[in-house]
């Protein structure tokens, strides 16, 4: 965007000083016009794909089918068909985009908590989703694993735990109680105590994987939350 600049001396520094800024907020407006436009046109393309696969659904028109309808191919397989190369087009673009940032310096100066909720998961799919975590190069990341339950029964959790995130760069604890329900036979003033030692474990480590007494998944996520601050 171009604007006209006349030689001013100090005294007239308000003149330039109200080019700039009228420079300024024209390419803020302009930027403005731009997103609602995108926002706009997103709409506008999922409400006309919407409205066709409906109409296309409704009226079962077919390009081409057999005899009995096993295989048939219509406006609404092509409806289909047309989101799907539209979706990849899109997600070619931003792939393409965010390779141009890649080389950009990134200040990596704050620490990020990754919390997992474990309910009687799946041995295999919870060493993959750890194993996953371990691959992350973010330098200030820590992992806190809230296991929903303190049974026998749960222990296996721990285990695949400490095995792949390291059983000497990582810390458990089983916790007989949780933040809102103490333990057996345990007093106000011991279950005080159990929960400042739940947060100094859950501060002082970078990995960290505690199994309290079950509560529900909201428990679960509370004790991460609360432990973290």
């Amino acid at each position: 965007m171009r604007s006209l600049w006349y030689p001013v001396c100090n005294k007239c520094g308000t003149r330039v000083a109200n080019q700039v800024y009228h420079v300024i907020a024209s390419q803020m407006h302009c930027e403005r016009f731009l997103s609602i436009l995108r926002i706009f046109g997103t709409t506008l393309f999922g409400v006309s794909l919407l409205t066709g696969m409906i109409l296309s659904y409704v009226i079962g028109y077919q390009f081409i089918h057999t005899n009995d309808y096993y295989l048939s191919f219509g406006p609404y397989g092509a409806f289909l068909a047309l989101h799907v190369l539209i979706q990849n087009l899109f997600a070619f673009l931003e792939h393409r985009k965010m390779k141009k940032y890649v080389s950009i310096p990134i200040n990596l100066d704050r620490t990020v908590a990754l919390c997992i909720a474990a309910y009687q998961e799946d041995p295999d799919y919870l060493r993959k989703c750890l194993q996953s975590v371990k691959r992350l190069t973010y330098p200030g990341i820590k992992v806190v694993m809230v296991i929903d339950g303190n049974s026998e029964d749960d222990l296996y959790m721990m285990d695949i735990f400490s095995e792949v995130m390291g059983r000497d760069q990582s810390a458990t604890y089983i916790w007989k109680n949780n933040y809102h329900v103490k333990g057996p036979g345990e007093t106000d003033e011991s279950h005080k105590e159990s929960a400042q030692h739940v947060t100094q474990l859950v501060l002082s480590n970078k990995s960290i994987c505690i199994m309290q007494k079950w509560g529900g998944k909201r428990e679960v996520m509370y004790t991460a939350f609360r432990a973290l601050g």
